[in-house]
């Protein structure tokens, strides 16, 4: 508040929580909110799809005329596909948007396990040394299981939804033990954090038996011995401060790659293709398509798609003939076959293009 130049109490603020018909309560808020100059959030806003015009008319009427401290804030959840996006276009025109993203990538999701501690946390344990150690192999650990679930079934069989609150509380466990021992617990630790802390999300017996496999490779006396690797070229850090650690993450964390989370590069096809075609479903949803355009913008249209159908024609290649290729073949080696077997699937490939630009260009006439 104070950074806006607006000061307030809990009395200037009116807090809403949208849903079970909270609409009438939401509305009462905005008309007091207007009069007195206080400011107004309503959460979920996703969940009263029917109310959304009647909001955007009510917005639109107390942009004029109310107290110039008057506030509006909204939340919602993002969508899960194009079809429920059913914010009006008013409400997002006139407002100024913030999206909250979790962090995509092992560096970014290791910088953000980190930052739910502080210089304060690494100096609160007496074993100071066994404390960060195992502190930061939590945090590794963390940044491992939040991400694995971009590669689908081949990260997790099922998705579950582990949260810093996990990263936290295993940390206050590490902390009670490590106070209370002279001995680090490596069998406790393992235990509560990988069948209680984070287990209890888990349903899958395999699933299960990954994060104790994690947890078992991340969390063992070597740790202290400066001969542990949490992934291939990234040694477990010695004992530094809470700055030195997010600096050694920039300087020594490896390129992104399934390799820092012990998988196989070709666990990342399934993901990569899933996110090229999220990436192309987006790029189609920005093109206008606004109903007032004039016939000449459409033909226009339709003349480029024209000129790029006739272009594709032009440079689309005549079929292998099959027959001719295998007489050609002396010896059906293995480099032989996969030459033919590529020779079909072109063929394949090109009888489609073929037909399906030919019916567009029947579409077009």
């Amino acid at each position: 508040g104070k950074k806006l130049g607006y000061t307030f109490n809990h009395r200037n603020l009116h807090n809403v929580s949208l849903g079970q018909g909270q609409e009438v309560v939401a509305e009462q808020a905005l008309d007091l909110a207007a009069k007195e100059g206080h400011w107004v959030i309503l959460q979920n806003i996703h969940l009263v799809a029917k109310w959304l015009s009647s909001l955007e008319k009510r917005l639109e009427q107390l942009s004029e005329g109310s107290h110039r401290d008057f506030r509006v804030f909204l939340s919602a959840e993002p969508a899960p596909c194009p079809e429920s996006h059913i914010i009006p276009q008013g409400i997002l025109e006139n407002s100024i948007k913030i999206t909250s993203e979790a962090p995509t990538g092992m560096h970014a999701n290791l910088h953000k396990a980190l930052d739910n501690f502080s210089q304060d946390t690494l100096e609160m344990c007496s074993q100071e040394k066994e404390f960060r150690s195992i502190l930061f192999a939590l945090c590794y650990f963390h940044a491992v299981v939040a991400e694995r679930r971009k590669f689908g079934p081949q990260g997790w069989n099922r998705p579950y939804p582990f949260s810093t609150g996990d990263l936290t509380i295993s940390v206050s466990v590490l902390y009670n033990y490590l106070q209370a021992s002279s001995k680090v617990p490596y069998d406790d630790l393992r235990y509560l954090v990988g069948e209680i802390m984070y287990g209890g999300h888990i349903t899958d017996d395999w699933d299960r038996r990954l994060c104790k496999t994690y947890l078992e490779e991340f969390i063992k006396p070597e740790m202290l011995e400066g001969e542990l690797c949490l992934a291939p070229g990234f040694p477990l850090p010695g004992n530094m401060d809470y700055n030195g650690y997010h600096q050694y993450i920039d300087d020594a964390l490896p390129p992104e790659s399934p390799y820092l989370y012990g998988l196989h590069p070709n666990a990342e096809i399934g993901f990569l293709t899933q996110r090229s075609e999220r990436l192309l479903r987006t790029v189609l949803e920005l093109q206008p398509r606004d109903s007032s355009v004039g016939q000449g913008a459409l033909g226009t249209q339709e003349e480029m798609v024209q000129a790029l159908l006739e272009e594709m024609l032009e440079k689309l290649t005549e079929e292998f003939s099959m027959a001719e290729l295998v007489a050609r073949v002396e010896e059906r080696t293995p480099c032989a076959v996969v030459a033919l077997q590529e020779c079909e699937r072109m063929n394949a490939l090109t009888a489609e293009m073929r037909r399906s630009l030919a019916e567009l260009e029947l579409g077009l006439k």
